[in-house]
């Protein structure tokens, strides 16, 4: 990923001895579940837009939703362009949370009425450079 601050984890591994086995010395395992990451590749001339949009619709309206999913999510913001001159934004929810709604869109749809929510999701999807890509972890 380029442009975000990275964490060097180095040959450690988190303390779980029920994940852990003698192939898992550079493994990471999260210690409250599953761990969810969206990779958001965004222009350079929308990234303003798409940081208003997340900051002061999406992430409310997430918080309002599910207390619970907001309280999981955090969201990373680039300090450069990636090497391509986009940027790479990411949401990252740890816990991830199963049983719980993170489609944005819904959530949207919910807080806000149809549409309107048309508005805000047109106006976040037409900063992306490339199609969202989500990872789990485990």
């Amino acid at each position: 990923m380029y442009g975000c601050v990275s964490l060097s984890i180095g040959n450690r591994s988190i303390a779980n001895e029920e994940n852990k086995n003698a192939n898992d010395s550079n493994t990471v395992y999260s210690q409250n579940g599953k761990t969810m990451v969206a990779i958001n590749y965004i222009l350079p001339q929308r990234a303003g837009q798409f940081e208003m949009l997340t900051k002061t619709v999406i992430m409310p309206a997430m918080k309002r939703e599910d207390g619970e999913v907001f309280k999981s999510l955090k969201f990373l913001v680039p300090e450069e362009q990636n090497e391509d001159g986009n940027l790479t934004y990411m949401f990252i929810a740890d816990p991830y949370l199963e049983e719980k709604n993170y489609d944005i869109f819904e959530v949207l749809v919910s807080q806000y009425g149809r549409t309107r929510a048309e508005e805000y999701f047109d106006r976040w999807i037409s900063c992306f450079a490339y199609e969202q890509e989500v990872i789990s972890f485990r």
